[in-house]
């Protein structure tokens, strides 16, 4: 009986003739899987885990060419099956690696914004920033600052306005950014 011959894998159920098989095509077919994959490591398993399947498969499929073709046409398509999954693999780590550097980005930005807001609500005069303070960080209406402060509601809307007028011009390029800063505090934006 030759290997190239029609067998079922029946056949090589049987220990000594599978083993036979194995020993024979075990090196071509390492070489075949590298063509694909170009690294030998990775050949070399696809071979294993092909005969590893075949083994414990053998009773269940029938080898209607020869057990070289079959061989050949199993270790191409695990092979093709990997450099597939090396595509997900990669163009998932590229993901998580510009999603990573973006995040990073976008927390360097929120740390200069912060920043810059604290320094701009420091220049602000006095009464300025503690009205500024209690509307936009303790969520405060006018009318409760007024009282609070002993002031005109018009005198707390003008001060407001000087705040917004003094952050605008410090943040100038992080003004959006500085609307979405606010937005997320929950805060109304003036």
């Amino acid at each position: 009986m030759t290997l190239t011959s029609t067998h079922s894998l029946f056949d090589l159920q049987n220990e000594k003739h599978f083993e036979t098989v194995f020993k024979s095509f075990f090196q071509p077919l390492c070489r075949f899987a590298f063509q694909y994959v170009k690294d030998s490591d990775t050949a070399e398993e696809i071979v294993q885990e092909t005969f590893t399947t075949l083994w414990h498969r053998a009773h269940d499929i029938e080898i209607k060419t020869s057990v070289k073709s079959y061989l050949y046409g199993a270790v191409r398509n695990a092979s093709l099956n990997h450099l597939k999954h090396q595509k997900v693999v990669q163009a998932h780590q590229d993901y998580v690696m510009r999603d990573s550097e973006a995040d990073q980005q976008d927390f360097l930005e929120l740390d200069e914004l912060q920043e810059k807001i604290n320094k701009a609500i420091q220049q602000m005069p006095e009464k300025c920033r503690k009205i500024f303070e209690l509307s936009r960080f303790e969520e405060k209406k006018y009318k409760e600052i007024a009282e609070e402060l002993n002031l005109s509601i018009k005198t707390v809307e003008t001060q407001m306005s000087r705040a917004l007028k003094i952050m605008r011009e410090a943040l100038g390029q992080y003004l959006s950014s500085w609307i979405m800063w606010m937005i997320y505090l929950g805060q109304k934006f003036l």
